[in-house]
């Protein structure tokens, strides 16, 4: 089944996310539910950040009711150095913890400008307030310079799918460094599930790849999610997929999907021939304001 390796991404419980979104951001008390319903299908861990609006906070208010331990992922805005102790206090008070599960830098540019603040990440861990830290990343070159220094981090996310395959020539040497795998974007935001009519001219490039996946869930009987999801679990040095999902209706398909593993199994040769490396296409960030809704 593999729901354990499954994370849930809270993003869209405190501010409008993805390109598919079309109902915004997520009211609290039906955030609450989902959260509840996740947990008892068995995802015991949910990623969160403190730019992600009110996501935290609901976060907490889910774990003071919890009666089990949940662990939680949350991570550093761009911010001066003197701040960081008191950002990572004001996460772990919203989210009523006493230790973050994973604390990872939000921003790679922000760390390469003032690398310092890693060291400060190191010091809370050493405290117990933080069980793991790392860092999220958009590009391999961003990796490159993390390992070429000899950086020790214990946990990164990174975006994988099945038309981006970017970082999935690192996994290895990462397993063998004792690095936590984390991969976001299985959706790429919501992209896949879009129908040929609704993406407009700057999808161009991927449109045949879009409707060849479309095609292989038709012919297949596999939901698009299903494929997605599983590329992304059938790789055994994953260790974490985060989804994030708009609605209770949402997070069952998630569920569902893991039925299909065997199937889709059987067409990862094909669903690996979908992969597609211009980044102006896989990382939603550089899809600018005129990409962003297609």
């Amino acid at each position: 089944m593999s729901i354990d390796r499954i994370a849930l991404g809270t993003a869209q419980f405190g501010m409008d996310y993805g390109i598919n979104n079309k109902r915004g951001r997520i009211p609290p008390r039906e955030a609450l539910v989902i959260l509840a319903n996740a947990f008892n299908s068995g995802i015991d861990m949910f990623d969160t950040a403190s730019s992600y609006g009110e996501a935290e906070k609901i976060l907490g208010i889910f774990n003071k009711r919890s009666s089990k331990e949940i662990k939680i992922i949350s991570k550093l805005p761009e911010c001066v150095i003197d701040k960081v102790t008191g950002i990572v206090e004001t996460s772990l008070k919203k989210i009523n913890s006493k230790q973050l599960y994973g604390y990872i830098i939000h921003s790679f540019k922000s760390y390469a400008e003032t690398p310092a603040v890693f060291d400060v990440l190191k010091t809370i861990k050493s405290t117990g307030r933080i069980k793991k830290i790392g860092f999220s990343l958009y590009y391999p070159k961003e990796l490159d310079y993390l390992l070429e220094k000899k950086i020790e981090f214990d946990l990164v996310q990174v975006p994988f799918s099945i038309f981006d395959q970017r970082f999935s020539s690192y996994f290895s040497e990462l397993k063998r460094l004792g690095v936590e795998i984390h991969v976001r974007s299985v959706f790429l935001q919501g992209l896949v599930f879009k129908k040929k009519f609704e993406t407009n001219d700057n999808f161009t490039k991927i449109k045949d790849k879009l409707n060849r996946l479309s095609t292989l869930s038709d012919e297949n009987k596999i939901p698009i999610v299903a494929l997605c999801l599983n590329f992304a679990l059938l790789n055994k040095l994953i260790d974490k997929v985060i989804v994030g999902v708009d609605s209770l209706c949402n997070l069952k398909e998630i569920v569902q999907a893991l039925h299909y593993q065997p199937e889709v199994k059987k067409l990862m040769s094909i669903l690996f021939g979908l992969r597609e490396d211009d980044e102006e296409i896989i990382v939603p960030i550089r899809w600018g304001a005129t990409k962003a809704v297609i």
